[in-house]
C-alpha cells in the first residue's frame, strides 16, 4: 500500500497539468450532479441572480427602495458588486437563475482546484490526500456548492495566502490587487486584513502588509458606493457578524453555531489531522515559522468562529487542512500501514465508505430541498396586474423576500 500511494504521488507531480484538468473535470462533474435541480436551497441565490439582471439591464444598482422597512432603503451598498459583474457574461447566454448555479458550480470546482495548486506551491507530500479530505467535508462542500460569492471569495483568500507567505518583505502589486479585489467581490474582505495582520506580527514584516492595507483602502474608497459603504461594513461586520441579534431576532441559519460534536463527527478525517498537526505543533514550539504559526492562529480562530456561526465552516476546513499539511509535511509524518497502524487503516476503511455515502446522499438531498425556479412566479404576475407601481406588499416570511424580489421589482 505505501509503494502504490508513493506511486500515486509521483504520477500525480510528473504530469501536474493534466491531473489538474482531470481534477477540476471530476469535481466540476460531481458538483454539477449535486445541483441538478431546478432549486436553490439558499433564497439569496435568487436577489444574486436578480442583481446581475439589474445591472446586465441598468447599471450598477445604487438606490434599493424594495426594502422600505430595513436599513437598507437608507444604506444600501452591493457588497458582492464584483462577484455580481461576473455573472453578467453568463446571463448572456442562459437564463439567470441557470447562469448563477453553474456559475456557482464552475467557482465551486475552481476553490478545489486552487486548495491543490496551493498545496503543490509549497510542495506538500502526497497533496492530493488533503484535497480529498477536503472533498469529505460534508458542511463545508455544502456552504462552496450554495450559488453564492463564498467560493470565489476562498479563491481570492488561498491566493492571498500564496502571495504572502512568499513575499521576502517587498513591496507587492499583487497584494495590492487581491486586496483592491476582495472589498469588490464580498463583504468578507475583513477576514483578509486579519490574516494579514496576523502573519506581520509573527515575522514583523511590514511590506506586505502595507501592500494589501492599501489595496484595501482603494478598494473602499474608489468605490461606486463610497462612502456609504463605510457605515454598511461597519454594521455588516460588527453588529451582524461579530456581535449577531440572533438571540433577539430569528436570522438566517447560517449565523447559528455548531454543536461541537456534531462539527467534529462531521469532519471527522480534518479533526484526527488538525489534532496530530497541534500537537506536533507544540512538541516542536520553537522551530516554527511564520507561515505555521500564521495557519495555526487562522485555524483556532475559524474554529471557535465556527461555532458561533456555521457559516464559518467554509474558512476554518481549508485553513485546518492547509495547518495540518505544513506541520505533517514539515515533520515527514508519512502514510503506512505496517504494525499497528493496520487498526487505524482498518477504521479508515470501514468509516470512509459511510462518510461517501452520507456526502453523496446527504449532500444531493440538501442541496436539492428550497426554493424551486418557479416558486410566486404566478404570484407575482397577479400583483403585478392588480396593485399599484410601488405598491408596498406585506408577507410573512423573511426567507421569501429573495424569492418575491427576483419575479416582482414592481412593488416593494
Amino acid at each position: 500500500m505505501p509503494n502504490l500511494i508513493t506511486y500515486l504521488d509521483r504520477l500525480f507531480l510528473s504530469r501536474r497539468r493534466l491531473a489538474y484538468l482531470f481534477l477540476f473535470l471530476i469535481v466540476f462533474s460531481y458538483f454539477l450532479w449535486l445541483n441538478s435541480t431546478a432549486s436553490f436551497v439558499d433564497p439569496d441565490s435568487f436577489y444574486h441572480a436578480k442583481i446581475a439582471q439589474l445591472i446586465k439591464d441598468g447599471g450598477p444598482v445604487t438606490d434599493f427602495s424594495w426594502l422600505p422597512y430595513t436599513t437598507l432603503n437608507e444604506t444600501y451598498i452591493d457588497h458582492h458588486f464584483l462577484y455580481h459583474l461576473i455573472l453578467v457574461p453568463w446571463l448572456l447566454f442562459l437564463n439567470s437563475l441557470v447562469a448563477v448555479k453553474l456559475a456557482g458550480v464552475f467557482f465551486a470546482a475552481l476553490a478545489i482546484l486552487t486548495f491543490q495548486w496551493l498545496l503543490d506551491k509549497f510542495k506538500i507530500k502526497y497533496s492530493y490526500l488533503y484535497t480529498l479530505i477536503l472533498l469529505l467535508a460534508n458542511q463545508f462542500i455544502f456552504r462552496i456548492n450554495l450559488a453564492k460569492a463564498p467560493a470565489l471569495s476562498i479563491i481570492v483568500l488561498l491566493l492571498f495566502i500564496y502571495f504572502l507567505f512568499n513575499n521576502k518583505n517587498k513591496y507587492s502589486s499583487i497584494l495590492f490587487i487581491l486586496g483592491f479585489i476582495y472589498v469588490w467581490l464580498y463583504g468578507g474582505w475583513p477576514i483578509m486584513v486579519g490574516a494579514g495582520i496576523i502573519y506581520y506580527l509573527t515575522n514583523l514584516k511590514f511590506r506586505p502588509l502595507l501592500s494589501m492595507l492599501a489595496g484595501i483602502i482603494s478598494g473602499l474608497v474608489i468605490n461606486p458606493y463610497f462612502y456609504k459603504n463605510l457605515f454598511f461594513y461597519y454594521q455588516q461586520t460588527f453588529q451582524i457578524g461579530l456581535v449577531n441579534y440572533k438571540n433577539v431576532v430569528g436570522v438566517g441559519s447560517e449565523w447559528y453555531g455548531f454543536n461541537l460534536f456534531d462539527l467534529i463527527g462531521q469532519n471527522v478525517f480534518v479533526f484526527i489531522l488538525l489534532i496530530i498537526a497541534v500537537l506536533l505543533f507544540f512538541i516542536n514550539l520553537k522551530e516554527q515559522d511564520d507561515k505555521n504559526w500564521t495557519l495555526f492562529i487562522l485555524s483556532i480562530i475559524f474554529f471557535i468562529l465556527t461555532l458561533k456561526s456555521q457559516r464559518n465552516i467554509e474558512y476554518f476546513t481549508p485553513l485546518a487542512l492547509l495547518f495540518s499539511a505544513f506541520i505533517l509535511d514539515k515533520y515527514k509524518i508519512n502514510i503506512s500501514f505496517k504494525k499497528y497502524n493496520y487498526i487505524l487503516f482498518i477504521c479508515l476503511a470501514i468509516y470512509t465508505p459511510i462518510l461517501l455515502a452520507e456526502n453523496f446522499k446527504g449532500l444531493k438531498s440538501a442541496l436539492g430541498k428550497g426554493y424551486y425556479f418557479g416558486q410566486f412566479e404566478q404570484a407575482s404576475k397577479w400583483l403585478k396586474k392588480n396593485t399599484q407601481p410601488g405598491e408596498i406588499i406585506f408577507h410573512n416570511n423573511w426567507d421569501d423576500w429573495p424569492v418575491l424580489f427576483y419575479y416582482n421589482s414592481y412593488n416593494k
